[in-house]
């Protein structure tokens, strides 16, 4: 399981009816995917109204993530590797929870650990993505050459 600091960042979009207990299991579930320990995680990021609910908000104080929030224009202007065109009627963005992700890591670059995953829990769903800072090449060692 990866317990490194925390600097992963899980995106997230859901209806309306999620229960902070649906988007508590989506996030486990996610998490145990891809072997990812709470500590790992820095913070939770969504559409801006997103992050005002509390079913986010309790959870984010549960394990003391952050909250991030991004307006979807901000979102649209993220390249995602998997955009839904339903999802751009509904919302003006064409993802949610891999940009959210991948605009966290800001003003890094970062890659997706986990693209997104569509959890249907209690007839309501939750798309999940996690970010990671991209590895920076800049800080490798590099071998000198005589």
């Amino acid at each position: 399981m990866i317990t490194a600091q925390r600097s992963l960042w899980i995106g997230i979009g859901f209806q309306q009816a999620a229960t902070i207990a649906d988007l508590q299991q989506a996030i486990a579930q996610a998490c145990n995917q891809i072997s990812i320990q709470p500590e790992a995680i820095a913070g939770i990021a969504s559409l801006s109204h997103k992050i005002q609910q509390l079913q986010l908000q309790a959870i984010a104080q549960q394990f003391s993530w952050e909250l991030r929030g991004f307006s979807a224009a901000e979102l649209a202007a993220i390249a995602v590797p998997h955009p839904s065109a339903m999802v751009a009627a509904q919302m003006q963005t064409a993802s949610v929870a891999e940009a959210a992700a991948l605009a966290a890591i800001q003003p890094q670059s970062g890659i997706l650990l986990l693209p997104k995953q569509v959890f249907r829990l209690n007839q309501t769903a939750i798309t999940v993505a996690i970010a990671a800072p991209s590895p920076d090449p800049a800080s490798a060692s590099i071998p000198s050459s005589l």
